[in-house]
């Protein structure tokens, strides 16, 4: 069995409770973090999960709170890892390498890193049961989400998007669906702006309808707005028993 381990759940602004979304993948002896916000080490830290030995990040894409805490976590692994594969693509390559090289992080006593391009192969890794491949959404300059398959199970992982039926379409049949669910439809209609970079939770409820096999794990709430928590899970509360509700710090086993 597989489990992912939230280490936030909120948008670039977090809560009290809820800091930038950012995840662990985790299958057999294989550790992926999905994008790297800050105090990433304190993080893993407190679910468990041994910083010196993370070989494997995936950056869905270029923002800042999906980002920023990349340097951090390899200063932190000064003579403590020999190498690190981060997987993304060549936009964030270029300033994750950029970002080394102004911060000196290039010797020899910090972790050799490996870059990956997800958009080279079909699937970006493929090890121990395990596949795991790109889909372009609707946010920014090739963002992604990431499709993993293991076990006869499928689990797609939106990133930050606006609604796009194509790229739901592209991941195909789920067992999970981790999606972008930014705010109430009511927020949506008072910041339209929204509607172009990420994702209601009522355009979730409504396509989820239609897709009985699929759980979701909505993520990246913005609760800025009074109430606003209660708005997005009652316009959640038609997928009843399919709806799995995270908080920070929170294992699901898939």
């Amino acid at each position: 069995m597989s489990k992912i381990i939230f280490l936030g759940t909120a948008s670039s602004v977090p809560t009290k409770k809820r800091d930038n979304t950012s995840f662990l993948f985790i299958r057999k002896k294989t550790t992926f973090l999905i994008d790297c916000p800050g105090a990433i080490v304190q993080k893993l830290l407190k679910v468990g999960v041994d910083f010196r030995k993370l070989k494997n990040i995936i950056i869905t894409h270029q923002h800042p709170d999906h980002i920023y805490g990349i340097i951090s976590l390899i200063h932190t692994q000064y003579c403590l890892n020999d190498n690190l594969n981060i997987f993304s693509n060549i936009h964030c390559i270029k300033i994750i390498k950029r970002l080394v090289k102004i911060f000196r992080l290039d010797k020899k006593e910090y972790p050799k890193i490996k870059y990956i391009d997800v958009f080279k192969t079909n699937f970006f890794y493929c090890r121990y049961g395990l596949k795991m491949r790109a889909i372009k959404n609707k946010h920014t300059k090739d963002s992604l989400g990431i499709k993993f398959s293991f076990e006869k199970k499928s689990l797609f992982y939106s990133s930050d998007t606006s609604f796009s039926l194509k790229t739901l379409q592209e991941a195909g049949r789920l067992n999970y669906l981790i999606h972008d669910c930014t705010a109430s439809s009511s927020y949506f209609r008072k910041h339209p702006s929204l509607y172009k970079m990420h994702t209601s939770a009522s355009s979730l409820s409504q396509h989820l309808k239609n897709t009985p096999g699929t759980k979701l794990i909505p993520i990246h709430f913005l609760l800025l707005g009074k109430a606003e928590e209660k708005r997005i899970k009652k316009e959640l509360d038609p997928l009843k028993k399919r709806l799995i509700l995270v908080r920070d710090f929170q294992t699901v086993r898939v």
